[in-house]
């Protein structure tokens, strides 16, 4: 407890506690964040952690801030900021020797923070935007020409070099850097055949931004299949 809070408690004044982070709805289980054991097999399998070298920004880091909220820490900006950070690639739980849940414990910790959290008008609208596009092939496919033809006139260069994204909407600048140089988009056909005699039959999913953003990824990776013997579907 605090000096300004036992000096509170002492004069019989009321003390104002922090809000606690989770509430009762569904809360991260604290028998499977005490799983963890620290032993950081987790560290080289996590992208942000490897990007950033930030404990906070690890699965471990995580678990310690979900920990935080089940002893009734508040929900800060700055621990929703590490949650949100997640990719949820989930390349932690398979790397743990523990076998720690990870991945039911950040699905139960957003959903926690997307009841408490208060975020403010420009994140709400960019969220907004991202789960109102990125999900959806065929209005990524319409956004392709737009953005195709914004790339061909330079558009994007004169953004970068003005620097009013970077100052306007931080986040969005950042997704834009991340967008790449656009040409004609290379479809798959429903099934590429084996090189020689078949060995496996693959079902290959393409996702929704890569397939129209990063076709060339989907194409290789389907003729270095091919070539190991496998029809993808």
């Amino acid at each position: 407890m605090s000096a300004d809070a036992l000096a509170a408690a002492a004069s019989g004044r009321s003390i104002d506690l922090p809000t606690p982070a989770f509430d009762e709805h569904h809360t991260p289980s604290a028998a499977l964040a005490g799983d963890c054991v620290h032993c950081g097999f987790c560290l080289p399998s996590c992208p942000t952690y490897v990007l950033w070298g930030e404990e906070m920004d690890s699965p471990r880091g995580r678990i310690d801030l979900m920990k935080q909220g089940l002893e009734g820490g508040p929900l800060t900006d700055s621990m929703v900021g590490h949650f949100d950070a997640c990719l949820g690639c989930m390349a932690c739980v398979t790397s743990c020797p523990s076998g720690v849940q990870y991945d039911r414990l950040i699905e139960a910790t957003r959903a926690q923070v997307e009841r408490r959290h208060d975020r403010t008008r420009r994140d709400r609208a960019l969220r907004g935007a991202i789960f109102a596009l990125f999900p959806y092939p065929r209005r990524l496919r319409a956004l392709r020409g737009p953005l195709r033809a914004w790339q061909r006139i330079g558009g994007d260069r004169l953004l970068r070099r003005t620097g009013l994204l970077e100052r306007m909407a931080p986040s969005l600048a950042a997704m834009e850097r991340l967008a790449p140089q656009l040409s004609k988009a290379e479809r798959l056909p429903d099934r590429v055949a084996a090189v020689g005699e078949r060995r496996a039959v693959v079902g290959m999913l393409t996702g929704c931004v890569q397939r129209e953003f990063f076709p060339a990824v989907n194409a290789a990776t389907a003729r270095v299949l091919a070539a190991e013997g496998c029809d993808v579907m």
